[in-house]
């Protein structure tokens, strides 16, 4: 069986596509839109923040989430490209269930890694997928449960209630392999990523 591997990227590295399924997947790599950059001032804010070697940068992320008060990447909603996707063009990635091998159905798995707050984690989840974010500090696991505490259940989609997904946050680094043990298989039908590295 094969699965296809959707990618919103402007900053993850091909490289990392291991978790996405590997040989049995078939990966369509989709630019999302700049709406709503960061100003040059905060872009020269994070560029100085990151200026130190790429393996201090998850450490630097967990410096702004834990500090809370410098996060301009935060909407304080889901990405409208990823709403676009799951309720107009659905066809690209298909339905939120997969058959199995032995007939029967499967959720399709999806990952968000440096999911922030959360926001495309929960919509995913209310698209009927199994949705699963990740993030590299505590504070932040904590906001993603807030946020699902508190608003879970304004996510909505034209998908049935009885057919809404799940939504599981992991505390890690996405290049380290630790946190993907916790999910079955190991791997993803659908990996969405939009963080703001790729303009700093």
């Amino acid at each position: 069986m094969q699965h296809r591997c959707i990618i919103f990227s402007r900053s993850l590295p091909e490289t990392s596509l291991g978790g996405c399924g590997g040989k049995e997947s078939d990966t369509l790599w989709m630019a999302t839109p700049n709406k709503g950059s960061l100003s040059a001032d905060d872009r020269s804010r994070l560029s100085k923040h990151f200026n130190v070697p790429e393996s201090s940068h998850p450490h630097r992320w967990a410096q702004l989430w834990d500090a809370g008060d410098f996060l301009p990447w935060d909407r304080g909603g889901p990405n409208p490209a990823l709403e676009d996707l799951l309720n107009q063009n659905k066809g690209l990635i298909g339905d939120c269930f997969v058959e199995r091998k032995d007939g029967l159905t499967r959720r399709k798995t999806a990952l968000v890694p440096g999911c922030g707050r959360g926001y495309d984690v929960l919509l995913l989840a209310s698209h009927g997928y199994e949705a699963y974010g990740l993030e590299i500090s505590d504070k932040v696991i904590e906001k993603c449960l807030e946020e699902k505490k508190t608003n879970g259940h304004t996510y909505t989609s034209n998908v049935h209630s009885d057919r809404a997904g799940i939504s599981t946050f992991l505390k890690g680094d996405f290049f380290a392999s630790e946190w993907n043990n916790v999910v079955s298989g190991g791997t993803f039908d659908l990996i969405y990523d939009y963080t703001v590295s790729g303009i700093i």
